[in-house]
């Protein structure tokens, strides 16, 4: 499998439906992840309500489209001397730990628009007018933010991912400011309108926590050591690439501290490691240089496996 979604062949991404639907076949007959009656869409509603079958085919087509749209965005921007396609593979196995894979919510969403966000900065350059890059990556977090309240902070972090490729520019600053405030504004305006309020507590169903954070603690020790694997083969890369791969890294790693930072407060306040999801769209990208490293790559072929595995036996625990 690894070896496909390696090779050059665009035609595996084929695969990733089945991969998904494996998954959601194997939860539905286990119920490992329970399904809620009702989805946490941050402004636009904490108690709505979904048909299962509807919830799990739209919140898969999202799936699918995240990780189709990463691997785009790997590739476009040439991460690695050729196309690869193993960064679709690996959201989908890492995500696949996480109750939002299970069922449509404002998290997932918001996945999509941080992907567009990370694909808009990726057009800033140097000596370029940034504009349009700016308004429309802090719009789209502002999308974000709208289905998942917590990303709010991600506005101050946007400054120092587009000073991280272009000098300071006022005029750059306050576009971004409004392209993340205006989706908030509306959202907040529907939010008055509507008389609702927002939930930040994620789930309400009678899902087992404590099996689930063992899961998280397993493959967290599993991902650190893929990601240390994945630095390695970073900083080999990086050596003999161009400063413009440097500073797209350094953006990944931005998107890493913001879900760290979400995530670690979502553990404290709710004993909840759903927000911790937002870390897989970097770790995506990451994880994918350690199969490009002559030496480490069979063991992160070896680790992937690991995870693959426990992603699919866990279901049977």
């Amino acid at each position: 499998m690894v070896k496909l979604f390696l090779s050059n062949r665009s035609i595996v991404q084929f695969l990733l439906p089945l991969v998904v639907l494996v998954y959601v076949v194997l939860n539905y007959f286990t119920n490992y992840y329970s399904y809620s009656e009702v989805a946490n869409f941050g402004f636009w509603g904490n108690n709505i309500q979904f048909n299962p079958i509807a919830s799990q085919i739209i919140a898969s087509l999202f799936i699918i489209g995240n990780a189709v749209g990463i691997n785009a965005v790997f590739n476009w921007n040439q991460f690695l001397e050729r196309n690869s396609f193993m960064s679709s593979l690996l959201y989908i196995v890492l995500l696949s730990f996480y109750h939002s894979f299970y069922q449509l919510d404002g998290l997932l969403i918001s996945h999509t628009f941080l992907i567009f966000c990370l694909h808009q900065l990726y057009f800033l350059r140097q000596n370029d007018d940034g504009r349009k890059s700016v308004f429309n990556a802090a719009f789209f977090g502002g999308l974000a933010a709208t289905f998942h309240p917590p990303l709010i902070v991600l506005c101050p972090f946007l400054f120092f991912m587009i000073w991280n490729i272009r000098p300071f520019v006022f005029r750059e600053i306050l576009l971004c400011l409004i392209g993340f405030s205006v989706p908030l504004f509306y959202a907040g305006f529907y939010l008055i309108y509507t008389g609702t309020s927002i939930d930040l507590k994620l789930l309400k169903t009678t899902t087992n926590y404590d099996r689930q954070q063992f899961d998280f603690l397993v493959t967290s020790g599993i991902f650190l050591f893929s990601l240390l694997l994945s630095l390695v083969s970073i900083q080999a890369h990086i050596q003999k690439s161009s400063i413009r791969l440097k500073k797209m890294t350094r953006i990944l790693w931005w998107f890493v501290l913001v879900g760290l930072i979400i995530g670690v407060v979502d553990f404290l306040l709710f004993n909840q490691i759903q927000r911790f999801s937002l870390i897989m769209i970097p770790f995506s990208f990451f994880l994918t240089f350690s199969f490009s490293h002559k030496t480490l790559s069979a063991v992160a072929i070896g680790l992937f496996y690991v995870t693959l595995t426990y992603s699919l036996v866990k279901f049977f625990l």
